[in-house]
C-alpha cells in the first residue's frame, strides 16, 4: 500500500487500470446496480484511507453541522449535505494548494473511483471478499447503533488497496449525479453546471444491512439532504471539467 499524507488526511494510491463496476442484478430495490460493466481509469489516483472525521472537519470548517460531536472526534462527521461536503472540497484545496501535487485537485471521488477502491479489480462483493462477515464493518447485523470510530475494523476489513470503513459506518457523497448504467465520466453525471435528480451515496452505514454494505451498491440522495447516516472522503485526482 502506498501512503501519503497531505494536511492531516492520510491517502492511499489507486493505480490506474479497468474493474468490474456494477452487479449482474439490482440488487436493491430502486437501485440501478446492471449491467455489470469493465470501466477503465486513465489515470492514478489517491484517495482517503478513512472518511472524514468530526475532529478533521471542524479543524478546516471551524464548525460543525450538528451538535454533541466532541466526544466522536475520531468518528466520520454525519449530519452533511453534498453541499457542505463540496464546500469542505474548496476549503481543502485552498488549505493543501502547496502540498498537492501540479495538476491534481482535491474532491470527492467519481462513483467510478470510490467503487474501484473498494472492491479492486476483480468484482468482489465486499471490500475484503465475497463473503460477508459482520466482524469486518459497522453495519446493522453488529447492533451497534452509532459510528464507530474510523479504522476500527482495520485491517480485516480493508480493501485491496488498504482503504478502510468503505462497507458500513457511513454513507459517502460521490461527485456523481446518479444516474442509469453503464457508467461513463463523460455523460453529463460529472458536470457540476447541471442539475439532475440527486447525487449518489456509497457504502452503507451501520443501520443498514449487509446488502447496502456491499461495494455495488448505489442509492441517490438530494443534494441537501444531511441525513445522521451521511458522510464523505476525499480523492486527490484530475479536475473532472
Amino acid at each position: 500500500m502506498e501512503k501519503s499524507i497531505w494536511g492531516n488526511i492520510e491517502f492511499v494510491k489507486v493505480s490506474a487500470g479497468s474493474f468490474l463496476m456494477g452487479s449482474e442484478h439490482n440488487e436493491l430495490f430502486g437501485s440501478y446496480e446492471k449491467p455489470q460493466h469493465s470501466v477503465n481509469i486513465p489515470y492514478d489516483y489517491w484517495i482517503a484511507r478513512f472518511p472524514v472525521t468530526n475532529g478533521q472537519y471542524v479543524a478546516n470548517m471551524r464548525s460543525h453541522p450538528v451538535s454533541s460531536w466532541e466526544e466522536k472526534q475520531d468518528h466520520p462527521i454525519v449530519g452533511i449535505t453534498w453541499q457542505k461536503a463540496m464546500a469542505c472540497c474548496k476549503e481543502l484545496n485552498n488549505l493543501l494548494k502547496d502540498l498537492i501535487p501540479q495538476g491534481l485537485i482535491l474532491r470527492l471521488p467519481t462513483e467510478s473511483e470510490w467503487e474501484r477502491a473498494a472492491r479492486g479489480i476483480d468484482g468482489r462483493k465486499w471490500p475484503w471478499g465475497n463473503e460477508f462477515d459482520k466482524n469486518n464493518c459497522n453495519s446493522a447485523e453488529g447492533h451497534k447503533g452509532d459510528t464507530t470510530p474510523v479504522g476500527l475494523y482495520s485491517p480485516r476489513g480493508d480493501s485491496p488497496c488498504g482503504c478502510a470503513d468503505m462497507a458500513g459506518n457511513v454513507w459517502e457523497w460521490c461527485h456523481s449525479f446518479y444516474k442509469d448504467y453503464p457508467y461513463q465520466i463523460n455523460d453529463d453525471r460529472e458536470n457540476e453546471k447541471l442539475d439532475f435528480v440527486g447525487h449518489a451515496l456509497r457504502g452503507g452505514s451501520f443501520f443498514f444491512d449487509s446488502n447496502y454494505a456491499r461495494c455495488a451498491a448505489r442509492i441517490r440522495g438530494d443534494p441537501s439532504f444531511d441525513g445522521k447516516y451521511c458522510g464523505f472522503r476525499v480523492v486527490v485526482s484530475i479536475p473532472l471539467s
